[in-house]
């Protein structure tokens, strides 16, 4: 449920001002208000493209990795 509305509020945010959230804090305070910050800042390690890739690629590129990948 908690994830779900983290996914929503990346959604809505990416759709209603174009940025994309790296991250989020939640802080819920005994009075029962809360704060959320957003992080704008996307980790060094990711890698992002508008690159597909190909299902049966991906899972051999895990396989090479020793990830064990079930196919059906």
């Amino acid at each position: 449920m908690l994830q779900d509305a983290c996914i929503f509020l990346r959604e809505d945010l990416l759709k209603s001002t174009g940025q994309r959230i790296w991250g989020l804090t939640f802080t819920l305070y005994p009075d029962s208000k809360f704060n959320i910050e957003y992080d704008y800042n996307k980790p060094l390690e990711y890698e992002e493209t508008d690159e597909t890739v190909d299902l049966s690629h991906a899972l051999e590129d895990l396989q090479n990795q020793g990830v064990r990948v079930s196919k059906k």
